[in-house]
Protein backbone atom coordinates (compact mmCIF):
# COMPACT_ATOMS: atom_id res chain seq x y z
CA UNK A 1 0.00 0.00 0.00
CA UNK A 2 2.49 2.82 1.07
CA UNK A 3 4.39 1.44 -2.36
CA UNK A 4 1.25 2.26 -4.17
CA UNK A 5 1.03 5.51 -2.82
CA UNK A 6 4.83 6.28 -3.48
CA UNK A 7 3.71 6.08 -7.39
CA UNK A 8 0.96 7.92 -7.14
CA UNK A 9 2.87 10.49 -5.48
CA UNK A 10 5.72 10.40 -7.91
CA UNK A 11 3.07 10.15 -10.99
CA UNK A 12 1.82 13.59 -9.13
CA UNK A 13 4.66 15.12 -8.92
CA UNK A 14 5.98 14.44 -12.45
CA UNK A 15 1.95 15.91 -14.06
CA UNK A 16 3.07 19.11 -11.88
CA UNK A 17 5.93 19.49 -13.21
CA UNK A 18 4.57 18.41 -16.81
CA UNK A 19 2.00 21.02 -16.12
CA UNK A 20 4.35 23.81 -14.79
CA UNK A 21 6.97 23.59 -17.75
CA UNK A 22 4.26 23.31 -20.55
CA UNK A 23 2.07 26.33 -19.48
CA UNK A 24 5.33 28.28 -17.51
CA UNK A 25 8.54 27.93 -19.97
CA UNK A 26 6.85 27.05 -23.53
CA UNK A 27 3.69 29.08 -22.64
CA UNK A 28 5.03 32.34 -20.96
CA UNK A 29 4.61 35.20 -23.36
CA UNK A 30 7.14 37.62 -23.03
CA UNK A 31 5.86 40.80 -25.61
CA UNK A 32 1.72 39.50 -24.12
CA UNK A 33 -0.07 42.51 -23.11
CA UNK A 34 2.81 44.83 -23.72
CA UNK A 35 2.83 48.18 -25.76
CA UNK A 36 4.38 48.22 -29.00
CA UNK A 37 5.20 51.32 -30.75
CA UNK A 38 5.46 51.53 -34.37
CA UNK A 39 6.49 54.33 -37.37
CA UNK A 40 5.09 54.01 -40.62
CA UNK A 41 1.71 52.65 -41.09
CA UNK A 42 2.57 49.48 -43.34
CA UNK A 43 4.88 48.49 -40.49
CA UNK A 44 1.95 48.92 -37.90
CA UNK A 45 -0.39 47.21 -39.91
CA UNK A 46 2.43 43.93 -40.04
CA UNK A 47 2.61 43.72 -36.81
CA UNK A 48 -1.19 44.02 -36.15
CA UNK A 49 -1.96 41.35 -38.00
CA UNK A 50 0.78 38.96 -36.60
CA UNK A 51 0.67 39.54 -33.19
CA UNK A 52 -2.66 42.05 -32.50
CA UNK A 53 -4.54 40.26 -30.29
CA UNK A 54 -1.98 39.70 -27.72
CA UNK A 55 -0.36 43.61 -27.34
CA UNK A 56 -1.80 47.26 -27.90
CA UNK A 57 -0.34 48.40 -30.92
CA UNK A 58 0.34 52.15 -31.79
CA UNK A 59 1.96 54.70 -34.70
CA UNK A 60 4.59 57.16 -33.72
CA UNK A 61 3.08 58.93 -36.05
CA UNK A 62 -0.36 60.66 -36.25
CA UNK A 63 -2.93 60.24 -38.72
CA UNK A 64 -3.36 61.79 -41.93
CA UNK A 65 0.87 63.18 -41.57
CA UNK A 66 3.34 63.75 -43.96
CA UNK A 67 6.25 61.64 -42.57
CA UNK A 68 9.36 63.33 -43.70
CA UNK A 69 8.19 66.14 -42.77
CA UNK A 70 7.10 65.44 -39.31
CA UNK A 71 9.87 65.69 -35.83
CA UNK A 72 8.54 63.93 -32.66
CA UNK A 73 8.93 66.74 -30.00
CA UNK A 74 11.33 65.58 -26.81
CA UNK A 75 7.73 65.20 -24.76
CA UNK A 76 6.51 62.56 -27.19
CA UNK A 77 10.02 61.18 -27.28
CA UNK A 78 9.49 60.61 -23.28
CA UNK A 79 6.45 59.59 -23.27
CA UNK A 80 6.72 56.91 -25.96
CA UNK A 81 10.14 55.31 -24.04
CA UNK A 82 8.13 55.51 -21.31
CA UNK A 83 5.16 53.32 -22.20
CA UNK A 84 6.91 51.41 -24.86
CA UNK A 85 8.25 47.95 -24.50
CA UNK A 86 9.42 46.87 -28.22
CA UNK A 87 9.53 49.59 -31.06
CA UNK A 88 9.65 48.32 -34.67
CA UNK A 89 11.16 50.74 -37.15
CA UNK A 90 12.71 50.70 -40.66
CA UNK A 91 16.67 51.01 -40.41
CA UNK A 92 16.83 52.32 -44.05
CA UNK A 93 15.88 55.67 -42.65
CA UNK A 94 16.02 58.42 -40.74
CA UNK A 95 13.69 56.50 -37.78
CA UNK A 96 17.07 54.53 -36.91
CA UNK A 97 18.25 58.03 -34.94
CA UNK A 98 14.40 57.51 -33.29
CA UNK A 99 15.27 54.38 -32.27
CA UNK A 100 18.44 55.34 -30.90
CA UNK A 101 17.08 58.03 -28.82
CA UNK A 102 14.09 55.74 -27.48
CA UNK A 103 16.67 52.87 -26.22
CA UNK A 104 19.09 55.75 -24.68
CA UNK A 105 16.05 57.08 -22.75
CA UNK A 106 14.91 53.00 -22.12
CA UNK A 107 17.65 50.48 -21.90
CA UNK A 108 15.11 47.86 -21.16
CA UNK A 109 13.71 49.01 -23.91
CA UNK A 110 13.41 45.77 -26.83
CA UNK A 111 13.53 46.78 -30.97
CA UNK A 112 12.96 45.30 -34.26
CA UNK A 113 14.53 46.57 -37.14
CA UNK A 114 12.43 45.38 -39.98
CA UNK A 115 15.35 46.26 -43.11
CA UNK A 116 16.86 43.51 -41.89
CA UNK A 117 18.62 42.23 -45.47
CA UNK A 118 16.68 44.61 -46.92
CA UNK A 119 17.51 47.72 -49.92
CA UNK A 120 15.49 49.36 -52.16
CA UNK A 121 16.10 51.35 -55.64
CA UNK A 122 13.64 53.62 -56.23
CA UNK A 123 12.03 55.05 -53.21
CA UNK A 124 11.79 53.66 -49.58
CA UNK A 125 7.76 52.87 -50.32
CA UNK A 126 8.66 50.05 -52.28
CA UNK A 127 9.30 47.84 -49.68
CA UNK A 128 5.78 47.54 -49.04
CA UNK A 129 4.19 48.72 -52.62
CA UNK A 130 5.57 46.20 -53.74
CA UNK A 131 3.99 42.93 -52.08
CA UNK A 132 7.00 40.94 -52.57
CA UNK A 133 9.04 43.12 -50.34
CA UNK A 134 6.39 43.76 -48.17
CA UNK A 135 6.41 40.21 -47.62
CA UNK A 136 10.45 39.77 -46.64
CA UNK A 137 9.49 42.74 -44.36
CA UNK A 138 6.81 40.75 -42.62
CA UNK A 139 8.97 37.94 -42.74
CA UNK A 140 11.79 39.48 -40.49
CA UNK A 141 9.44 40.88 -38.12
CA UNK A 142 7.64 37.34 -37.28
CA UNK A 143 11.01 35.80 -36.79
CA UNK A 144 11.86 38.11 -34.50
CA UNK A 145 8.47 38.23 -32.63
CA UNK A 146 8.77 34.69 -32.14
CA UNK A 147 12.23 35.04 -30.55
CA UNK A 148 10.97 37.78 -28.52
CA UNK A 149 8.18 35.98 -26.69
CA UNK A 150 10.25 33.54 -26.17
CA UNK A 151 6.64 30.97 -26.34
CA UNK A 152 6.34 27.94 -27.85
CA UNK A 153 2.58 28.60 -28.72
CA UNK A 154 2.96 32.32 -28.84
CA UNK A 155 5.32 31.73 -32.16
CA UNK A 156 2.74 28.83 -33.28
CA UNK A 157 0.04 31.60 -33.44
CA UNK A 158 2.41 34.07 -35.13
CA UNK A 159 3.60 31.61 -37.64
CA UNK A 160 -0.42 31.04 -37.98
CA UNK A 161 -0.99 34.80 -38.42
CA UNK A 162 1.83 34.97 -40.48
CA UNK A 163 1.25 32.31 -42.91
CA UNK A 164 -2.27 34.11 -43.91
CA UNK A 165 -0.71 37.23 -44.58
CA UNK A 166 1.49 35.46 -47.13
CA UNK A 167 -1.54 34.03 -48.75
CA UNK A 168 -2.62 37.71 -49.53
CA UNK A 169 0.63 39.48 -50.35
CA UNK A 170 1.06 36.36 -52.59
CA UNK A 171 -2.35 36.99 -54.30
CA UNK A 172 -1.44 40.94 -54.74
CA UNK A 173 1.92 39.83 -56.06
CA UNK A 174 0.31 37.34 -58.70
CA UNK A 175 -2.43 40.01 -59.42
CA UNK A 176 0.16 42.45 -60.12
CA UNK A 177 2.53 39.84 -62.84
CA UNK A 178 -1.05 38.81 -64.34
CA UNK A 179 -1.92 42.45 -65.18
CA UNK A 180 1.41 43.53 -66.79
CA UNK A 181 1.80 39.71 -68.65
CA UNK A 182 -2.09 40.62 -70.22
CA UNK A 183 -0.92 44.19 -70.99
CA UNK A 184 2.32 43.18 -72.60
CA UNK A 185 0.62 40.97 -74.59
CA UNK A 186 -1.55 43.46 -76.37
CA UNK A 187 1.79 45.89 -76.19
CA UNK A 188 0.30 48.23 -73.50
CA UNK A 189 2.47 47.67 -70.85
CA UNK A 190 3.69 51.32 -70.16
CA UNK A 191 2.73 53.51 -67.91
CA UNK A 192 3.64 57.29 -66.93
CA UNK A 193 4.51 58.22 -63.55
CA UNK A 194 5.07 61.25 -61.78
CA UNK A 195 6.58 59.65 -58.54
CA UNK A 196 10.02 57.86 -58.55
CA UNK A 197 8.92 55.03 -56.30
CA UNK A 198 6.87 53.70 -58.61
CA UNK A 199 9.75 52.93 -61.04
CA UNK A 200 9.31 49.40 -58.74
CA UNK A 201 6.75 48.19 -61.39
CA UNK A 202 9.42 47.58 -63.61
CA UNK A 203 10.64 44.64 -61.65
CA UNK A 204 6.85 43.14 -62.57
CA UNK A 205 6.77 43.73 -66.62
CA UNK A 206 5.44 47.38 -66.83
CA UNK A 207 7.36 50.15 -69.05
CA UNK A 208 7.42 52.88 -66.47
CA UNK A 209 8.17 56.15 -68.50
CA UNK A 210 9.24 58.28 -64.98
CA UNK A 211 8.13 62.20 -65.85
CA UNK A 212 9.38 63.47 -62.13
CA UNK A 213 12.07 65.33 -63.18
CA UNK A 214 10.93 68.42 -66.02
CA UNK A 215 13.67 67.37 -67.91
CA UNK A 216 12.52 63.83 -68.32
CA UNK A 217 9.70 65.87 -70.13
CA UNK A 218 10.76 65.59 -73.21
CA UNK A 219 8.99 66.74 -76.90
CA UNK A 220 8.14 63.20 -78.30
CA UNK A 221 6.41 62.79 -74.74
CA UNK A 222 4.80 65.59 -75.25
CA UNK A 223 3.58 64.77 -78.57
CA UNK A 224 2.65 61.45 -77.74
CA UNK A 225 -0.08 62.92 -74.60
CA UNK A 226 -1.46 64.97 -77.74
CA UNK A 227 -1.86 62.22 -79.62
CA UNK A 228 -3.74 60.19 -76.65
CA UNK A 229 -1.12 57.69 -76.85
CA UNK A 230 -0.87 58.83 -73.36
CA UNK A 231 -3.58 59.84 -70.91
CA UNK A 232 -2.83 59.48 -67.89
CA UNK A 233 -0.09 59.97 -64.94
CA UNK A 234 0.09 58.52 -61.89
CA UNK A 235 1.05 60.49 -58.55
CA UNK A 236 1.41 60.51 -55.20
CA UNK A 237 -0.53 63.60 -54.36
CA UNK A 238 -2.56 65.35 -57.06
CA UNK A 239 -1.90 68.64 -54.66
CA UNK A 240 1.47 68.32 -55.05
CA UNK A 241 3.04 68.25 -58.60
CA UNK A 242 5.22 70.54 -60.52
CA UNK A 243 3.89 72.67 -63.42
CA UNK A 244 5.58 70.95 -65.85
CA UNK A 245 3.17 68.27 -64.68
CA UNK A 246 0.03 70.87 -64.86
CA UNK A 247 0.67 72.02 -68.53
CA UNK A 248 0.29 68.73 -69.45
CA UNK A 249 -2.99 68.07 -67.63
CA UNK A 250 -4.74 71.90 -68.75
CA UNK A 251 -3.48 71.27 -72.88
CA UNK A 252 -3.95 67.65 -72.91
CA UNK A 253 -6.78 66.95 -71.10
CA UNK A 254 -4.13 64.49 -69.09
CA UNK A 255 -5.98 62.65 -65.87
CA UNK A 256 -3.93 62.32 -63.11
CA UNK A 257 -4.09 58.87 -60.95
CA UNK A 258 -3.50 59.41 -57.28
CA UNK A 259 -1.89 56.22 -55.52
CA UNK A 260 -2.17 56.18 -51.59
CA UNK A 261 1.14 55.47 -50.71
CA UNK A 262 0.35 54.58 -47.40
CA UNK A 263 2.97 56.26 -44.54
CA UNK A 264 0.28 57.25 -42.65
CA UNK A 265 -3.57 56.43 -42.90
CA UNK A 266 -6.17 59.39 -42.67
CA UNK A 267 -8.73 59.59 -40.29
CA UNK A 268 -11.53 58.87 -42.68
CA UNK A 269 -9.79 55.60 -43.91
CA UNK A 270 -9.67 54.57 -40.38
CA UNK A 271 -13.21 55.01 -39.56
CA UNK A 272 -13.94 53.60 -42.70
CA UNK A 273 -11.81 50.28 -42.00
CA UNK A 274 -9.41 50.59 -44.75
CA UNK A 275 -5.63 48.87 -44.50
CA UNK A 276 -3.42 47.66 -46.30
CA UNK A 277 -5.21 45.50 -48.44
CA UNK A 278 -8.06 47.10 -49.41
CA UNK A 279 -5.46 49.88 -50.67
CA UNK A 280 -3.21 48.08 -52.46
CA UNK A 281 -6.40 46.40 -54.11
CA UNK A 282 -7.86 49.93 -55.14
CA UNK A 283 -4.03 50.36 -56.35
CA UNK A 284 -3.99 47.33 -58.57
CA UNK A 285 -7.57 48.31 -59.99
CA UNK A 286 -6.36 51.96 -61.44
CA UNK A 287 -3.25 50.58 -63.22
CA UNK A 288 -5.28 47.61 -64.72
CA UNK A 289 -8.09 50.20 -65.71
CA UNK A 290 -5.04 52.09 -67.63
CA UNK A 291 -3.37 49.35 -69.02
CA UNK A 292 -6.17 46.79 -69.55
CA UNK A 293 -8.72 49.20 -71.43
Amino acid sequence: MKIMKKKILILTIICIITLTLTTGCFNNDKLEGSNITTTVYPIEYIVSRLYGDKSTISSIYPNDTKVEEYELTEKQLNDYSKKTTLFVYNGLTNEKEIAKTLINKNRKMQIIDVSYGLKYKYGVEELWLNPNNYLMVANTIKKDLENLSSSKYAAEKIEENYNKLEEDLTTLDAELRSIAKVAAKNNHETIVVAYDTLGFLETYGFNVINITSENNITSSIKNKFKNKTYKQIFVADKNDISDSIKDLVDNYDVELIEINIMSTLTDKERNNNDNYLTIMGDFITKLSNVVLS
